[in-house]
């Protein structure tokens, strides 16, 4: 249920559009409530700060300016919010879209502005059942003109904010700090089963050894967005029997994968029990037709991987960018270390293991971090250095040997690069020699 949760949650905060309907709704809501006080009392009553207007048309006729001003500051800032997406996609990657229209200084600017469309909307439209010499909203009129003061501020902070959330290490530092978000959160969640698996040397079975009639065999192609963990043991224990899971979020399968296994713990009515769990299963395994961020971890890192990417292709050419994409993931990854094990396992309240199921580990997360940065920077010394220069940092805060022998992996990987495609000998010398300071690290440890 929570996994479902965060799914829909993120839906709505990656959305452009809820944040204007709120606002919005609550505009129209205020006039309603502006437009239906006793005007004139709040006019005697406060003498200093209504506006003394003497005809409701005068009234009516400054909100129709108010309304047409405001509409056209609204169609500028769409405007200006499409080329910024426009340039976003361009240079960044189509994916660092949703990172824009997920902010939420871009989503209430907007809303303001529309909040303050339906509130003179919603004004004038009550202000006509009102007869030529009924009482002046001096109270709407007041709050009108203090919108449209309000929008006016705004709409400059708006295109500020605009202008710098479009400069390269801008958007790093915000996907890097979504990134550890994302890794701290599934580490909190995750890191008893993690720790439980790696305690017991936990294994999965291969997808080609399940038997037929125990396998899960999934609906619909996609990816994996989610699994709610919590529900895959509940079923577990309704149906009394034990799940394994070969797939995680961000996996991606066809309709007839075998994505796990099913194992009764007692043999009689075994059939009718798997059939029911598989049923079950099936509709906590979400899939989708895009990966997500708050619930895919590397997902995550391949954001920032492809704003590096982005800057190394021959069209951008942008060495600093993919640079600062390399620092921004080596800041990240300590936190990925608590993922020591690529297996989880759950247990039940009577000590009976109910789910294994295959998850994100930091081999996984280094590996989606460097091994497409340093394919496509094999011949530039100047990303590979950064490179190795994190990895030896990484060494150091290195949990297990396993990650020590991932990390050495990586280095040997960048050394090879560097022999076979920089072709000048001290800038191939300058890499091999920070190479080697993580072998040798990994050496005296």
């Amino acid at each position: 249920m929570v996994q479902r949760l965060i799914r829909v949650w993120e839906f709505l905060a990656y959305s452009l559009w809820v944040s204007p309907l709120l606002f919005a709704l609550g505009g129209a809501a205020i006039a309603v409530g502006v437009m239906a006080l006793p005007q004139e009392i709040l006019r005697n009553s406060l003498p200093d700060l209504l506006p003394g207007f003497s005809e409701i048309e005068t009234v009516r006729s400054l909100l129709e300016t108010l309304l047409a001003t405001i509409v056209t500051m609204t169609t500028f800032a769409l405007s200006i919010t499409m080329v910024v997406l426009t340039l976003a996609a361009g240079s960044l990657g189509p994916r660092m879209i949703r990172n824009f229209m997920g902010d939420n200084k871009t989503q209430n600017a907007l809303g303001i502005f529309v909040g303050s469309i339906l509130f003179l909307i919603t004004s004038l439209v009550m202000m006509g059942s009102n007869p030529e010499s009924g009482p002046v909203p001096h109270l709407g009129a007041t709050v009108g003109i203090a919108l449209f003061v309000i929008s006016v501020f705004v709409l400059i902070l708006f295109v500020h904010h605009l202008g710098r959330s479009i400069v390269a290490d801008e958007v790093i530092q915000h996907v890097g700090k979504n990134l550890e978000e994302t890794i701290q959160s599934a580490c909190t969640t995750l890191a008893a089963p993690i720790k439980a698996a790696e305690k017991a040397q936990t294994t999965l079975p291969d997808p080609q050894d399940i038997a037929k009639d125990q396998g899960i065999c999934i609906g619909a192609s996609g990816y994996v967005q989610g699994i709610d963990y919590e529900k895959v043991c509940e079923i577990a224990k309704e149906t009394d029997t034990r799940i394994s899971l070969v797939i995680r979020a961000g996996h991606h399968v066809l309709a007839g994968d075998i994505v796990g296994q099913i194992v009764p713990l007692k043999p009689d009515g075994s059939g009718k029990r798997i059939a029911q769990c598989h049923a079950d299963l099936l509709e906590v395994i979400m899939i989708g037709t895009h990966r997500t961020a708050m619930l895919d971890v590397e997902f995550a890192l391949r954001q920032l991987v492809e704003v590096a990417l982005r800057a190394l292709s021959p069209g951008i050419n942008d060495p600093f960018t993919a640079i600062a994409a390399v620092y921004r993931l080596g800041r990240a990854l300590p936190h990925a270390m608590e993922f020591r094990y690529p297996v989880g396992i759950w247990i039940d309240d009577h000590e009976e293991l109910r789910l294994k199921a295959k998850l994100s580990d930091f081999d996984g997360m280094l590996g989606a971090a460097f091994d497409q940065i340093r394919q496509a920077a094999g011949s530039k010394p100047d990303i590979l250095l950064p490179m190795a220069e994190v990895l030896e940092s990484l060494m150091r805060l290195a949990k297990t040997d396993q990650q020590r022998d991932t990390l050495r992996t990586h280095a040997r990987m960048i050394a090879s690069a560097a022999e076979r495609n920089v072709p000048e000998e001290n800038d191939r010398k300058a890499v091999l020699r920070a190479a080697t300071r993580v072998l040798r690290h990994q050496l005296r440890l």
